[in-house]
């Protein structure tokens, strides 16, 4: 049986050299607080209307990250319009929730019974996929797109989108890099997953569109080719 999925573009920003937050454990949005990401994570948000995106897609360890070390901001980032879900990937059944609007959980088919209980207790849509270390991906992908979903936003971190990755899940890629170098061997990146063993496995893009966006980012938008076999 082929499973059908939704057309998956990540949809992100980071420094030039590829990092989504400062060091670990921290929240990228003190970029935009202080005003240095070059308006990046306001224009990756607008981009998910502009990318025709249904749904977002986010991984349990940015929430929780947020959530200890999350930074105000005096304008909030803008919300977008198209997307009729945040849809977020919680295969552990680590978090604890307490926003449920709009919410719809990915979780694991073995995950606890007192998480399955908080979900069905405070009325959150869920969906389970996979047993043992992992969500299954593209089982949770195809019942996704049973819901109705054809185009997510992907939003990371940077564990998640390596996985997706991986995988080969990812159809497009929506790269809005901002004007500031961090560095680090240790602090997230946009892919965060397991090396490479063969230049063959390399993912390969095709440039669709680049302009300058903000003040001083670059938009890179790029279509992912179909890996050598």
């Amino acid at each position: 049986m082929v499973l059908k999925k939704p057309y998956v573009v990540l949809n992100v920003f980071s420094s030039i050299d590829g990092k989504i937050t400062t060091a670990p454990n921290r929240d990228v949005a003190e970029w935009t607080a202080t005003g240095i990401d070059g308006e990046a994570h306001e224009v990756t948000h607008q981009l998910y209307d502009e990318l025709d995106c249904d749904g977002l897609v986010s991984g349990s360890e940015s929430l929780i990250v947020w959530s200890a070390n999350g930074v105000k901001l005096e304008k909030p980032v803008y919300e977008p319009k198209k997307s009729k879900a945040y849809i977020v990937f919680d295969g552990r059944g680590r978090i604890d929730w307490y926003q449920t609007e709009g919410l719809l959980v990915v979780t694991r088919e073995d995950v606890s019974e007192k998480y399955i209980q908080q979900l069905e207790e405070k009325g959150i849509t869920y969906i389970s996929a996979g047993s043992g270390a992992h969500i299954d991906l593209p089982l949770a992908l195809h019942k996704l797109y049973e819901l109705g979903y054809r185009r997510l936003g992907l939003a990371g971190g940077g564990v998640i989108n390596g996985a997706f990755l991986r995988q080969g899940l990812i159809d497009e890629i929506s790269l809005v890099m901002a004007p500031l170098a961090i560095g680090g061997t240790t602090t997230p990146s946009i892919f965060d997953s397991e090396d490479l063993k063969e230049l063959n496995d390399a993912t390969r893009l095709e440039l669709k569109n680049m302009k300058t966006v903000g003040k001083g980012s670059v938009w890179l938008h790029y279509k992912v080719k179909q890996r050598n076999k």
